[in-house]
């Protein structure tokens, strides 16, 4: 049975200059694919590839009507700005979306040039974006594939920190359960519970955690969020070797916090104002 949304896809982290993350992201350990240009949308970025799901740098190259929202948004500072959920077609999630309320935009398509054993190919999207006043604090968007080969290829994978794939999102909200309603419109009836004060959706594959800011600060001693106010704050990468992850990081002159023996932390001032974490699991 073909699914409107089937978990997340990948993460948006919009950046203030590209340059700067490019290289940000290379002294991290990623195998940072070449830039890539959205003439469209106006936009540049930069993927980390994984086995079935990514995460994208994403910079400002021309204004346009298609970005305006970014650009106001860039204005309080970077991070991680949007998730995109996988899908078997926009048709369905424009559909699925506009009955559960959410008053989704129409389909979206577009498409940028990558290059694949010496020859430029397009790499084709159709997306489905929501409005503001439909956000659960996560700027959530369907992303169609029309060519994932394009994307997702296994030699783009392999990455000298030992990262293999996303394990989740972390929110700073004040009253994290107030979310839940808006939440289950996208992940269905039931996709979230409670944890503690703080609330997880299951978007079935990665979940998302919903923390205040006093329990977000507690369970990631030394991190000051960039933005104020209810924002997606964090990304958890899953690595193979995480002792091997961190003598790399350790070598290339990477400032890190390690809360305990099973988490890396990786602040914002090292991460185009996104703050990661690296663990096994």
């Amino acid at each position: 049975m073909k699914q409107p949304v089937k978990g997340l896809d990948h993460v948006v982290v919009m950046v203030d200059g590209i340059d700067a993350a490019e290289a940000a992201y290379t002294k991290l350990g990623f195998q940072v694919q070449p830039r890539g240009f959205h003439k469209k949308l106006g936009t540049a970025n930069h993927l980390m590839i994984f086995d079935t799901d990514y995460f994208e740098i994403l910079g400002i190259v021309e204004d346009t009507e298609f970005n305006a929202e970014r650009r106001e948004w860039l204005k309080a500072g970077g991070g991680l700005a949007n998730v995109a959920l996988a899908t078997d077609g926009a048709d369905l999630a424009f559909e699925a979306f506009k009955a559960a309320g959410l008053n989704p935009d129409e389909p979206l398509s577009f498409d940028r040039a990558v290059e694949i054993d010496g020859k430029t190919e397009q790499a084709k999207f159709r997306t489905v974006r929501v409005p503001k006043t439909n956000m659960p604090v996560v700027g959530f968007f369907v992303c169609d594939h029309l060519t994932p080969q394009f994307v997702y290829r296994p030699e783009w994978a392999k990455h000298p920190n030992g990262a293999r794939g996303i394990l989740g999102v972390t929110v700073i909200a004040e009253q994290p359960t107030k979310w839940a309603p808006e939440l289950e419109k996208y992940f269905g009836e039931g996709s979230t519970k409670r944890e503690g004060e703080g609330l997880v959706a299951n978007t079935g594959t990665q979940p998302i955690h919903y923390l205040s800011r006093k329990d977000y600060l507690a369970r990631y001693p030394g991190v000051t969020p960039v933005r104020p106010g209810d924002h997606p704050a964090l990304l958890s990468v899953r690595v193979e070797n995480l002792a091997a992850c961190e003598a790399l990081l350790k070598k290339n002159g990477v400032k890190l916090l390690k809360p305990d023996s099973g988490r890396l932390i990786v602040p914002p001032s090292e991460a185009a104002h996104l703050t990661l974490e690296f663990a096994e699991r």
